[in-house]
């Protein structure tokens, strides 16, 4: 039994800390920079001091075999998944090629005056603003060891970010345990169902086998789906949805909640409501004294009591200085002003009642009856059921991002319970529970098996074609003009004053 450290923790906090780091010492003005790292390096300090103690597994050679073992197939998962540029790449990720070579090449703050025709007389120049923060430290690898090695740097941060969120997830049992590890790859909602009983054509998308595109435009993607499509928003996304999950108190929630908002925009608003939750439905001892029964406080002293947890050093400044410079940032997204509008791609995306109802009850009712059992008493358990329910008909940009994104650390949180919930049933001998559990997980294991089969039959199909096997990149002035990516600099706050 390993004694309790704190160790991993602060290791995960540095790893969210540290894209913001790099864009302040790259993108903000000299005398911003060194003032701000200075000041965020002392609230991490302070973070340190605050994170709870976890258990942390002693050095023996059978742990060694284990974590070898989790490192290997992890380092396949992530190989599997297109980061990097090893195998074959989906539909994303030349976008994302791009923009990484665009972070690499460019000089930052990324500044972009070559125009097209097309938006002459809209602006005389754009910026990149978008959630870049998981690329900015491989990015800082290519720009000083060559593009190659930043991609290799990419898929190293990607294998790091996700065993310590395997960490996390070793620490309930206390001990190094492999069986959850398959969960964690092979999660996924009914999507195999969907397909069935809505005659859906999978196949006759541009990318073949991605069966979660059956209940468009609703989608909760599996855990193997985030990696392979939004790896960039997804890892630091449940790296910080893991630290909240551990937090003991409220002293360094809001410090976490703002590392996510550069790399993970969208899942930073599921994190939000997370946080806000977890802050106002939080135990404090302080309270026993102002008790009026057994149920109720005085409302004055409780919300002193959330105030005196919450405002910390970390959370106010650090959190504050994090929080207040990534919005003026993402704030002149271009496509950020599109809040529940009809997809332009037509009919099909539009909001449908009948597949709303369908796709609520294969990937959000079949996991809350199943996990009703052990969780009939935790309160959040009723809220995240509640906002996945909610969460699929809005519509934020472009396109169904909003459902797809900010579902993530809900979907991630689910994933857990299920995990507790398979160890709990087996150990109880609750063998009916357990059984349905299994059953439910190796339907829905049908999506992320697709997700490997593409990349594995593309990836071949390819090298036996004699063609290059990842996605070819976008060009980069295309990128640096569309909407989705940049956003007109002039009367910009941040690049008018704060930006270098």
């Amino acid at each position: 039994m390993g004694k309790p450290s704190k160790l991993i923790s602060n290791l995960s906090c540095l790893y969210i800390l540290l894209p913001f780091l790099i864009f302040s010492a790259g993108w903000l003005k000299l005398y911003y920079a060194i003032p701000i790292v200075l000041i965020l390096l002392l609230c991490y300090w302070k973070v340190c001091k605050d994170t709870p103690e976890l258990w942390l597994p002693d050095i023996t050679r059978d742990n060694i075999v284990r974590l070898l073992f989790i490192l290997g197939v992890i380092a396949i998962w992530v190989y599997m998944s297109g980061i990097g540029k090893f195998v074959y790449q989906n539909n994303d990720h030349p976008i994302r090629n791009t923009l990484f070579d665009i972070l690499v090449e460019y000089d930052w703050p990324v500044i972009n005056y070559d125009i097209l025709p097309e938006k002459l007389g809209e602006f005389d120049a754009t910026a990149l603003i978008y959630y870049i923060g998981y690329w900015l430290p491989s990015a800082l690898v290519g720009k000083v060891f060559g593009m190659r090695a930043g991609y290799y740097a990419q898929a190293v941060w990607a294998v790091l970010g996700i065993a310590l969120v395997y960490y996390f997830i070793c620490v309930k049992a206390k001990k190094i345990v492999i069986w959850p590890l398959w969960i964690f790859i092979f999660f996924s909602g009914l999507d195999i169902v969907g397909v069935f009983l809505t005659n859906a054509d999978i196949t006759s998308y541009e990318s073949i086998w991605h069966a979660e595109w059956w209940s468009i435009p609703y989608e909760y993607s599996s855990m193997t789906t985030q990696l392979f499509w939004v790896f960039n928003q997804a890892i630091p996304a449940w790296i910080c949805t893991m630290l909240v999950y551990v937090q003991q108190n409220n002293r360094n929630l809001v410090f976490i909640l703002a590392c996510c908002m550069l790399s993970s925009t969208f899942p930073f608003v599921g994190l939000l409501l997370i946080v806000v939750f977890l802050c106002f439905s939080r135990k404090y001892s302080e309270l026993e004294k102002f008790r009026i029964s057994k149920k109720t406080v005085k409302v004055k002293e409780y919300f002193k009591c959330v105030i005196k947890d919450t405002c910390t050093v970390q959370n106010v400044i650090g959190g504050g200085i994090i929080g207040i410079i990534s919005f003026l940032y993402l704030f002149g997204n271009s496509s950020g002003g599109r809040i529940l509008q009809e997809d332009p791609r037509g009919p099909a995306y539009y909001n449908s009642l009948p597949k709303l109802v369908l796709f609520l009850i294969l990937e959000v009712l079949v996991f809350a009856v199943l996990l009703y059992k052990y969780n009939k008493n935790n309160k959040l358990f009723y809220f995240v059921i509640l906002l996945l329910c909610i969460i699929p008909p809005i519509k934020v940009g472009y396109s169904n991002d909003f459902c797809m994104r900010v579902s993530i650390p809900f979907l991630f949180i689910i994933m857990l319970w299920i995990i507790e919930a398979v160890a709990r049933a087996w150990k109880e001998k609750d063998y009916g529970l357990f059984a349905g559990l299994v059953i439910v997980l190796i339907i829905g294991s049908a999506t992320p098996v697709l997700e490997l089969k593409r990349t594995w039959t593309y990836t071949y199909e390819r090298i036996n074609t004699d063609q290059i096997v990842y996605a070819e990149d976008k060009d980069a002035v295309d990128i640096l003009n569309s909407g989705n990516f940049s956003g007109d600099i002039e009367g910009n706050f941040f690049f008018e004053y704060i930006a270098k």
